[in-house]
């Protein structure tokens, strides 16, 4: 009887297929305008699994990733990102709209990830600085068993771009990413939300540096037309 029990319990964790266990640890790093997220994500879980795992980061309009210095970080296989757009490093927050980045790699024990991130320019208010908050990205995993079918029961399915995304170089074809079945794994446990204040101009001086700006901007202008003059007058002095 006692036998049969243990066999019906070890049918069942057949049955139920792997479980992974997921930490996720995120931490800011520089100061100022240009900064860099680092993603520790620690599974358990793992040994008997091949998977490939994707943060999805979302982030708000007062921020930006430049695309072009992850184009060159994926040359030199320092990141596998993909952002579905180009995005447009001069905008400021009030014309910019929020966006997403995908991150790819492959499930082992232990994973590093470092994001380069960027803050945009705010709008002048009374405030001195504004402060913005990165929420936690979600985790989704693909894994494969020997029939190449995922191993992973009673969680849910989502279609979001597959890892080959990453190899996408070109801006005009960054539409034409293929998508596959990816399936959410919860942290198990709370990540930190990471909140940055970043300095603001004060729309109280607008009276005072507007004037004193077309002031310096003039006088710089006239002293450069006087020294442009002068050594005109020298230089024709040789001549003759």
């Amino acid at each position: 009887m006692v036998s049969l029990i243990a066999l019906a319990v070890l049918l069942a964790s057949f049955g139920s297929g792997y479980s992974i266990s997921s930490f996720l640890y995120m931490n800011i790093h520089n100061s100022g305008f240009h900064r860099e997220i680092h993603y520790t994500l620690k599974f358990a879980g793992t040994s008997k699994m091949s998977c490939d795992l994707l943060l999805l980061q979302q982030f708000p309009a007062s921020m930006y990733v430049d695309t072009d210095q992850l184009t060159t970080m994926k040359k030199f296989k320092k990141i596998n990102s993909y952002v579905p757009l180009y995005v447009d490093v001069e905008k400021p927050e009030s014309k910019s709209s929020p966006f997403v980045v995908y991150l790819f790699e492959s499930l082992r024990k232990e994973v590093n990830i470092t994001l380069p991130i960027h803050f945009r320019y705010h709008e002048p208010s009374e405030k001195k600085f504004e402060r913005i908050q990165i929420e936690s990205p979600t985790l989704h995993i693909q894994c494969r068993n020997g029939n190449g079918k995922s191993t992973l029961k009673g969680l849910p399915t989502q279609r979001l771009p597959c890892p080959s995304s990453a190899m996408i170089y070109d801006y005009d074809k960054l539409g034409d990413a293929s998508f596959c079945d990816w399936q959410e794994l919860e942290f198990n446990n709370v990540p930190t939300v990471i909140s940055v204040l970043i300095p603001v101009g004060n729309s109280a001086s607008y009276k005072f540096v507007l004037p004193a700006t077309i002031l310096v901007s003039w006088i710089g202008s006239m002293y450069l037309i006087y020294i442009i003059f002068r050594s005109g007058k020298r230089i024709n002095k040789k001549l003759l």
